[in-house]
């Protein structure tokens, strides 16, 4: 483990090391949280962190940049009569070479590193990945190519399953090749949006399974106020299963400091047909998985502050009678206000109440401070 820590803080000082006009900074973080089912047991959680990062052009014309970002943190979670457990979290969260250059009658974008990727509809892949994107917009189109790695990520700080070690401070995570091909046209129809998207995950780990997925997402204004997006996602595990997300959601900007909006998910469960949507790489993924979920929110924000307020009703599937039914309502109310420029503070807090027999609810409550240096 001291050998994989020393190694990537060689790579990040030899890459920081030639750039011209550096920049850096920081950011110190606090969570401190609980979280209860129907306020009997208490699980009490504290995380601290610390992040620095940098950035600089690489070249005389500012063309591209050179960003990366180190972060450390712990996590402590201490539930009632039971022991706490205290994870050390050492990561590189961003390691990146971008820019865009100008290539015949268009434009070159690339992205080469490590830096958060995700797709249009963002249940197929929603996280960081090593790897390297292209895209090239002339006129009309825009068309891109993906190639990625997880197996150098730290499972501690991510949403990839741990590849097995279980190590303290950088847990390698399991190891997927997401590899896709995209195509829009992003001014179709009075600014309206096509984009088709086309994924293959393939497992270089132990489980040997690949995942194919095609997506076609249209969006765009209805009215200087009103914007939509509409999504669908076909998949196929090892092309023997099958499965679909669909999703609609709707933003209304009624002032300049409220929006509101309102859609709803489908992911299709493991019936006669389908199976159960699914992205190892997308947390998006399991929250629609085999259900149908409709959802609305409200935001207020200013300079200054910003209040939002979410709910969602999730109808599950009912594997014994084989249908749809209902399972719970989740809402979702979070304010941050900035006290200085570099000085943040934010309340957030989550209810989740179960409609079923079993009538398991959740609820937490979380504290977060960030002072910015």
């Amino acid at each position: 483990m001291k050998k994989i820590l020393l190694t990537v803080c060689a790579l990040f000082l030899t890459f920081a090391a030639p750039l011209t006009a550096f920049e850096w900074g920081g950011l110190i973080t606090n969570d401190t949280g609980i979280e209860t089912p129907d306020f009997s047991d208490i699980t009490f959680n504290q995380s601290n962190g610390v992040s620095l990062w940098f950035k600089s052009p690489v070249d005389a014309e500012g063309n591209f940049g050179f960003t990366g970002e180190l972060l450390y943190k712990y996590k402590y979670a201490k539930p009632k009569d039971v022991d706490g457990v205290f994870t050390n979290i050492f990561d590189v969260t961003l390691l990146k070479l971008s820019g865009d250059v100008e290539a015949g009658n268009g434009i070159l974008s690339l992205d080469a590193g490590r830096f958060s990727y995700v797709d249009n509809s963002g249940k197929i892949i929603s996280h960081t990945v090593d790897g390297i994107a292209v895209d090239y917009a002339v006129s009309l189109i825009k068309v891109g190519a993906f190639a990625g790695y997880t197996g150098l990520l730290n499972s501690l700080n991510g949403d990839v399953m741990s590849a097995g070690d279980y190590n303290d401070f950088y847990d390698m995570s399991y190891a997927y090749a997401p590899v896709g091909l995209s195509f829009e046209l992003p001014y179709l129809l009075g600014n309206q949006s096509l984009g088709i998207q086309a994924y293959g995950l393939f497992d270089c780990g132990d489980l040997k399974t690949n995942l194919y997925y095609a997506s076609l997402t249209l969006s765009g204004p209805v009215s200087n106020s009103v914007y939509y997006n509409v999504s669908t996602v076909f998949g196929a595990v090892d092309f023997k299963d099958f499965m679909n997300y669909s999703g609609l959601s709707v933003l209304i900007f009624p002032t300049e400091t409220i929006a509101i909006n309102a859609g709803v998910d489908f992911g299709s469960a493991a019936d006669d047909k389908l199976t159960a949507y699914y992205s190892p790489i997308s947390s998006d993924s399991a929250d629609i998985s085999s259900s149908i979920t409709p959802k609305a929110g409200f935001t207020y924000g200013t300079d200054q502050m910003c209040f939002d307020l979410k709910g969602k009703y999730i109808i599950g599937y009912d594997y014994t009678d084989k249908k749809f039914t209902g399972s719970g309502a989740e809402i979702d109310t979070d304010f941050v206000y900035n006290i200085f420029s570099d000085l943040q503070v934010g309340l957030a807090a989550t209810a989740y109440i179960d409609t079923t027999p079993a009538k398991v609810n959740k609820y937490t409550v979380d504290l977060n401070i960030a002072l910015a240096f």
